[in-house]
């Protein structure tokens, strides 16, 4: 799993999400594309970015090192890890 990052977008080798940044020099200038009312910074679009890539695998279900970094993910984020999961799950089975 690889994170695609350069100044505008990050983009990953794992699942179809994706990041933008706004025009502009704010500290909140990114958006994710399963989360588009929140504007983030770059390392929250970066944390969401890897929360994509944890639940497009089975991995957060039974490692508790990818759970741990999941938890650690979504706090950067202040949502509930249950939260993104059931987003993130239900945008791949819709």
């Amino acid at each position: 799993m690889t994170i695609h990052v350069n100044r505008w977008s990050m983009t990953s080798d794992s699942t179809a999400e994706s990041a933008d940044r706004l025009a502009g020099t704010w500290a909140k200038s990114w958006r994710l594309s399963w989360l588009p009312d929140r504007l983030l910074t770059h390392e929250q679009a970066l944390a969401g970015m890897d929360l994509a890539e944890i639940f497009s695998t089975q991995d957060f279900r039974h490692d508790p090192t990818v759970r741990a970094r999941a938890l650690i993910c979504a706090g950067q984020l202040g949502i509930p890890l249950e939260l993104i999961g059931l987003e993130l799950l239900h945008r791949r089975h819709p």
